[in-house]
């Protein structure tokens, strides 16, 4: 049914092209290449297994939505549940997975160069919640709640 709704599909549309912009300023400005070599090198990684927990219902429908699959298990029971040895299988992330600058980020990469990114992660932020509400209008509200309790049921 969603996949047939004009303005879902002209959000999940948005969605992709702002998700596409955000990864590219995100390599652009060398973020890709700091967390990668801080997962790499054992610093530490922000995909921590509380991550996981952050996604609820709608923003796992999103990513279906957008055509991926969704892990059964997690590949290390310390880390995300999303986090895969390819990296995240989610196309459509959580705020914090989106917008967060760490310390080390903030140390080594120039002040602009992150504020541009975090201005270009906006549209991909702002679509996703305008896209998440339309999709609980679409389904109803009582239906989100009860596949959230059963999603929090499994966690």
């Amino acid at each position: 049914m969603l996949m047939q709704d004009r303005e879902v599909c002209a959000l999940l549309d948005g969605v992709d092209m702002h998700i596409e912009s955000t990864q590219s300023a995100m390599v652009r400005a060398g973020i890709v290449k700091e967390c990668a070599d801080c997962a790499v090198n054992g610093e530490g990684t922000c995909c921590g297994v509380r991550t996981g927990y952050k996604y609820g219902s709608v923003l796992l429908l999103i990513n279906l939505l957008l055509g991926r699959t969704l892990p059964p298990a997690p590949a290390d029971t310390h880390l995300c549940h999303f986090l895969t040895k390819q990296g995240c299988a989610l196309r459509a992330r959580h705020i914090i997975c989106v917008n967060f600058v760490c310390q080390r980020l903030r140390d080594i990469l120039p002040h602009n160069s992150l504020c541009n990114v975090q201005d270009i992660a906006g549209g991909e932020i702002d679509t996703l919640f305008v896209l998440e509400e339309c999709i609980k209008k679409k389904i109803g509200v009582a239906a989100l709640i009860r596949a959230q309790k059963k999603w929090d049921e499994k966690t």
